[in-house]
């Protein structure tokens, strides 16, 4: 589902059950009444078809438990008839939005069961079996003109003469196809299975042999040749873990280095037998797997091909328990070990999957051919012959250009053509069909166009009536229905009375905030950074850089004469100004007797040299020495973790890992172990060190509004439908049947 479709389901107060295919007839019998709100009837048949499909109790059910989701029901049905009220359900908007998700409710009971059983069956052989393959792609859509699909053609048929005859698959799909992937890869698309390509690619991949060239395959995105390179058994699913070490494409060089060389230091690590888990919690930077041993889905051959290079390196793995060296993805680095093995499932297994996906590709016309032969004889389909046959025979030469007539002057437009249960169909229909269908595809005499004309209007006629009566029909799709219109209706007016209500309403939402300000305090913080090293060494650099607060990047002796900079000199003011520039943390520490004249000239000099790179004197600092001292002393520093980071980092990228918050209990197990309040403390973890230097206790109080915003107005909307459903209820006169609460009781009971 789309994400509007997931609220407007999650809304319902009576939340909807999995959605059924099952075609259950409708039911005769004349339901009771269990409510009725504003005079309205809702049925027994409708409580209960909502009840069954959320209760999840199968054992004894309580009266109580029965009544009070009759009132959470009535809760549902009020807003319902409060939108029905207000008109929403003669939106045009809603009207169309409502229609396409009838659509889709429909199109389960205008499928074929037996048909697509046997496709499936076909299907799932095919998954026993991938094929890597190449291609080339003309493009053009299914409804370009003629001209334009034969010059497409045309082309796709001499570049397979031009192969067949030696040429290069891949240098031609570098130079002619229009898949815009085939610049990099040649065309080649990898390995696929069945249900994974367009089905008339599909079809034509698996009839090739090896080295094999395709003729023009059709498909909506144009013509293709294929070339099959290699046939293999299915893979089935593998399970792998991972440990990620992020390196996005936008980082810088150093950046991205020190990444790779990150990963490269866990590869080793991993291969030296290092416990994986300990090395996913130490490293690993996907923050969804790597406390749980970097464990990723099971997946099959073409389920990520969005990702190539990690699915091959995947794939490569033959033991269970081997390891990839380091994998680059558009996500950064991965080390891949290979967990588990899974054959192909069972047909019984991936049948509902494999039926999904025949109805949705092109097989569905194999579909419609059966659907439409079964249908004939439900709905009692008529034909008049002798009619037929006299509108068939006004097919003229006209039809060929797209020019076709009638003329009512023929006499025989009000004549029935055939008839669908107590529906006629007349001649007059079917000719403006053809009208609106022109141009007709031009394949063969005008009689014979006309009469596949004819076969296609009546196929669409008894689709078409099928469709109206599925709600006669079948139970399960009526109920669908309604329970997507209250659905849609109830998701817009949620929307304007309750969500954006409580979002626009700045003023109310403080009101609701301030009265229920004890409902929204802060624990006790600590406001910490944590060190994560991996040796005693380290932690002492951590340690001095906590104490001194900046991080000494080297020392440099400058003492010189004003004016008089010599080249080394100049190189190094030059060196230092670029290093200054990489980050707003660093700055320069001079050392000297202020009170000499000479080291101030020095002094202004360097100054005046940094001004040229836009550096000011707020990016140093001067620490005056005793009077009679001569050296000049210059040294580079930095205040930024992340520079102290990557520098203890430099000879291995897993020296040291850092991070910082506002911590309440609970929020780091870290935290949790040391004393709560302000000084540095020490843990071993998993073989490291880890150092949790504590800035200072914030202590409990208000939260401010905007800390938790969100959480206010997820609370304030709650109390914004509390006070609706009151009003509601007010205003609607509400009327419960008793007796029907307890035939519903009875008849889970009993």
């Amino acid at each position: 589902m789309r994400p509007r479709d997931i609220l407007i389901f999650y809304s319902l107060v009576c939340t909807l059950g999995v959605w059924t295919t099952s075609c259950t007839l409708l039911k005769s019998n004349r339901s009771k009444t269990i409510v009725t709100i504003d005079g309205t009837p809702v049925s027994t048949d409708e409580f209960l078809y909502i009840y069954n499909k959320n209760n999840l109790n199968d054992g004894h059910v309580s009266r109580k438990e029965i009544r009070d989701y009759l009132d959470l029901f009535v809760n549902f049905k009020l807003k319902v008839r409060e939108a029905e009220i207000l008109g929403l359900d003669k939106d045009s908007l809603f009207i169309e939005e409502l229609e396409g998700y009838r659509k889709q409710l429909a199109n389960p009971y205008l499928t074929e069961t037996r048909l697509l059983d046997s496709l499936a069956g076909v299907t799932y052989g095919r998954l026993h079996e991938e094929i890597n393959a190449s291609h080339i792609l003309i493009r053009t859509p299914l409804e370009a003109p003629p001209a334009d699909t034969l010059a497409a053609f045309e082309k796709i048929a001499d570049l397979r003469e031009k192969i067949v005859s030696g040429e290069d698959f891949g240098q031609m799909a570098t130079k002619y196809s229009e898949d815009p992937s085939a610049g990099e890869n040649k065309g080649n698309l990898g390995y696929f299975s069945a249900m994974q390509m367009v089905y008339p690619f599909e079809e034509a991949a698996y009839g090739l042999s090896i080295d094999s060239i395709s003729q023009p395959v059709r498909t909506n995105f144009g013509y293709h040749l294929i070339k099959v390179h290699d046939r293999r058994p299915s893979q089935g699913k593998i399970q792998v873990s991972h440990i990620l070490v992020r390196a996005l494409e936008s980082l810088s060089s150093s950046d991205s280095t020190l990444a790779a060389n990150r990963a490269w230091e866990i590869y080793q690590r991993a291969k030296n037998k290092e416990d994986w888990e300990l090395l996913c919690r130490q490293f690993s930077e996907d923050v969804g797997t790597k406390m749980k041993g970097g464990t990723l889905p099971l997946f099959k051959t073409g389920d990520i091909s969005n990702i190539p290079s990690f699915e091959k390196a995947a794939f490569e793995l033959e033991k269970i328990g081997d390891i990839s060296m380091p994998v680059r993805t558009a996500y950064g680095w991965h080390i891949i070990r290979l967990d588990s093995r899974q054959a192909l499932e069972s047909f019984d297994a991936l049948k509902p999957k494999i039926r999904a996906n025949l109805s949705a590709n092109s097989r569905a016309r194999l579909n419609q051919q059966e659907l439409v032969k079964r249908l004939k004889v439900e709905n009692n389909f008529k034909e008049n012959q002798e009619v037929i046959s006299e509108a068939l025979s006004y097919a003229n030469d006209s039809l060929i250009n797209g020019s076709w007539q009638p003329h009512y002057q023929w006499g025989n437009q009000q004549k029935v053509l055939f008839s669908i249960e107590k529906i006629s169909y007349k001649v007059e229909s079917f000719y403006q069909y053809v009208q609106q269908k022109q141009p007709l595809k031009n394949d063969s005499e005008p009689v014979e166009m006309m009469r596949k004309a004819y076969i296609s209007f009546y196929k669409e006629c008894l689709i078409n009536y099928e469709d109206d009566h599925l709600a006669d029909k079948y139970y399960d799709y009526k109920m669908l229905y309604k329970e997507y219109r209250d659905g849609i209706l109830l998701f817009q007016l949620m929307e304007t009375k309750v969500w954006n209500q409580a979002v626009k309403d700045t003023s109310g939402l403080r009101i609701y905030f301030e009265g229920n300000q004890d409902h929204y305090q802060w624990g006790s913080r600590a406001v910490a950074t944590i060190f994560n090293v991996a040796d005693q060494d380290a932690l002492d650099e951590v340690g001095r850089f906590l104490e001194q607060g900046y991080f000494d990047y080297g020392k440099f002796d400058f003492y010189g004469t004003s004016g008089s900079f010599n080249k080394a000199q100049l190189g190094i003011l030059d060196n230092v100004s670029q290093f200054l520039l990489q980050g707003e943390d660093r700055y320069l520490v001079l050392k000297y007797h202020s009170g000499d004249k000479n080291n101030q000239q020095i002094y202004n000099d360097i100054l005046d040299h940094l001004s040229r790179f836009n550096i000011g004197a707020d990016r140093i600092e001067i620490i005056s020495l005793d009077k009679g001292a001569q050296e000049f002393l210059m040294f580079v520093a930095s205040n930024s973790i992340k520079d102290l980071e990557e520098n203890i980092n430099k000879k291995n990228p897993l020296t040291i890992q850092v991070e910082s918050g506002n911590y309440q209990q609970g929020d780091s197990h870290l935290v949790d172990q040391v004393e709560w309040e302000k000084g540095n403390s020490t843990l071993g973890i998993d073989n490291r060190l880890v150092l949790v230097a504590i800035k200072e206790i914030l202590p409990g109080g208000d939260q401010d509004l905007q800390e938790i915003k969100g959480q206010v107005i997820s609370d304030y909307q709650t109390k914004l439908e509390i006070d609706w459903v009151a009003e509601l209820r007010a205003k609607y006169q509400i009327d419960i049947y008793e007796n029907q609460v307890d035939a519903v009781y009875d008849q889970y009971n009993n």
